[in-house]
């Protein structure tokens, strides 16, 4: 191909005559390798998608097989050339400044990219996790390649970018089947505690959501400035977190009622010794 351009360039049209039916020919089986390269193509990347998708994520699956499909049209196209008798220097060049260039003009959503790929690999998470990233946490709506998408507890669309994501401090508070609820219960110095520890311990036998082989534990925690603290830990299923919790609450205020003790409140007393007599006063 190269002689026959150099040959028009030259003016010899006897000689490009020459070469025009192996050219012909040339450009002929290239066709051919063309449409049968791209048969093996696909035939490439069912086979990667039936070996992959039971093991990864959809979305990573749809990555790898279109990731393959780029890969596998290259080395086609540069089969090609090399097979017409160009250079792929050239080519190779060109397309490495345009990758540069490229990659340069678009870091954070390579970046976010690799993140999604990684976490989709690793899966620190699934949809329908409850996860806390920093000052932010949702249930997990939707993994993409590039962002993340939550649903706060009041209905909010939260969309994390995967760069970071996979960077981050993150806690799957799903991750586990059973959690365990740990409550501050301040008491009054006057209250005993014994008998507050029977109490709880009391009331958590009454909790059906409570579970039996998990161990229920009163212990005192602190001595505060205006209370015995006390901490009362016990295990529940992941789904019953929080109705337990808040119900635990008030079952807590009231038998705190019923038995006489004293949830203490932040106060200072100021008390006034020898107190200085006051003046009298008089007509100057």
């Amino acid at each position: 191909m190269v002689k026959f351009i150099e040959l028009l360039q030259e003016g010899d049209l006897s000689g490009a005559a020459e070469l025009v039916w192996p050219l012909m020919f040339k450009l002929i089986m290239a066709c051919v390798i063309f449409f049968v390269g791209r048969k093996i193509i696909r035939w490439t990347r069912k086979i990667i998608v039936n070996a992959v998708t039971p093991r990864l994520e959809p979305a990573v699956a749809g990555f790898l097989q279109s990731a393959a499909g780029v890969l596998l049209n290259l080395v086609l196209i540069f089969a090609i050339v090399e097979y017409l008798g160009f250079s792929t220097a050239s080519l190779v060049t060109i397309l490495g400044s345009a990758g540069l260039a490229i990659g340069l003009a678009l870091q954070g959503s390579l970046s976010n990219l690799a993140g999604g790929v990684l976490l989709l690999v690793n899966k620190p998470f699934s949809i329908g996790d409850y996860i806390v990233v920093g000052n932010m946490e949702g249930t997990v709506k939707n993994i993409g390649v590039c962002y993340t998408k939550l649903n706060t507890p009041d209905n909010r669309l939260v969309v994390l970018p995967n760069g970071s994501l996979s960077n981050s401090n993150l806690v799957n508070v799903s991750a586990e089947r059973e959690r365990r609820i740990d409550m501050i219960i301040p008491i009054s110095y006057e209250d005993d505690i014994r008998s507050v520890r029977v109490m709880l311990h009391s009331i958590a036998d009454r909790e059906s959501r409570i579970l039996r082989e998990r161990p229920v534990e009163v212990f005192t925690k602190e001595f505060g400035a205006d209370s015995i603290n006390l901490i009362f830990r016990y295990w529940v299923k992941r789904e019953d977190y929080w109705p337990c919790f808040f119900e635990m609450q008030e079952e807590i205020r009231y038998g705190f009622i019923e038995n006489g003790f004293t949830i203490p409140f932040h106060q200072i007393d100021i008390e006034i010794k020898n107190p200085a007599p006051k003046e009298e006063c008089g007509e100057r």
